[in-house]
């Protein structure tokens, strides 16, 4: 199956640009494109959106009546520090956004008192100590010295500068660690399961990830500061309301319909899809590297298949 595209008249002398991918990247491409080009969206799965998807879940409430939420399941949050473009386009979109709370709390066996389960958050004091035994636990008080320390030296590091990263910084995070003599407590109860939050891959792959990659993420995102860290917003009713409001501007977006081939020449690009061959002026791959690469097939530049070959992908469930 794949979707028609909307009927729509190509303006004399217009340029055709053919995005292929509708997450961010492609939304944000067609948006900007269109009404300066001849926009054509494909999407080779369901829903638009990619990384952002909103699901809608009915729940009873207090009373027993049916209210339904709409629930994001990959995209969630955002900062002004950090995505100052993306609420530029919000604003631009007119999609509002309010306060959300970005909380941390774990769960984990062995590391509690006399070695049972461990539970705490970094909400409050209170929560901090969450089992009261924790007050004298020394497994946990040197947990949170750890922490302190570690993010004292991740902003130290962080201030050399990250553009080029060099020795400690290229250090495997499994290294950076043992030879800092960060605790087992510290790794388990805190280091790991926070980048689990964020990185969708198991421990032992996040423990050979460069130091300088943790490092500049933390701190672009303020998670190595114990005060002053940045406001999360979210977006009311579901992030697909920003995508909803660019696919309705684009006269051509296709659902169902993958790309299977680019076949390029002196006039452009030819677009490959199950339903046709359509020429292009010029190509938007908003897709993953490893799809962008199979897409140019043979057509691929060496400097094109050494760039997009060298990105890897973690298979997560």
């Amino acid at each position: 199956m794949f979707a028609e595209p909307r009927q729509h008249l190509q303006r004399p002398g217009c340029a055709r640009v053919a995005v292929v991918g509708s997450g961010i990247s492609g939304l944000a491409a067609a948006h900007t494109l269109q009404g300066l080009t001849d926009v054509t969206l494909f999407e080779a799965g369901d829903y638009f959106g990619g990384h952002t998807h909103t699901v809608d879940i009915t729940l009873p409430d207090a009373q027993g009546r049916q209210q339904t939420f709409g629930v994001d399941t990959g995209f969630l949050v955002l900062n002004e520090r950090t995505y100052p473009n993306l609420l530029a386009l919000f604003a631009q979109l007119d999609v509002p956004v309010v306060p959300s709370d970005m909380s941390f709390s774990v769960q984990a066996q062995g590391l509690g008192p006399k070695g049972g389960k461990l539970e705490w958050s970094g909400t409050s004091l209170s929560s901090v100590f969450a089992q009261r035994a924790n007050l004298v636990n020394p497994t946990f008080l040197r947990m949170l010295a750890d922490i302190v320390r570690f993010n004292k030296l991740c902003t130290q590091l962080a201030e050399q500068g990250l553009d080029a990263p060099s020795g400690p910084l290229m250090q495997p995070l499994g290294d950076f660690l043992r030879e800092r003599r960060f605790s087992d407590a510290f790794r388990d109860g805190y280091f790991l399961p926070m980048l689990g939050c964020i990185w969708s891959c198991p421990t032992d792959q996040m423990l050979a990830f460069p130091v300088a990659t943790m490092v500049r993420f933390c701190h672009n995102h303020g998670l190595i500061q114990l005060t002053q860290r940045p406001q999360w917003f979210t977006v009311p009713q579901g992030a697909r309301r920003y995508v909803q409001k660019i696919v309705q501007q684009l006269p051509d977006a296709r659902l169902n319909s993958p790309v299977r081939a680019l076949l390029r020449d002196a006039d452009g690009v030819r677009v490959v899809t199950d339903a046709r061959v359509e020429h292009f002026d010029a190509v938007v791959l908003a897709c993953h590297s490893d799809q962008a690469l199979r897409l140019l097939g043979d057509g691929a530049s060496d400097a094109e298949t050494d760039t997009l070959a060298a990105i890897r992908y973690q298979t997560v469930s």
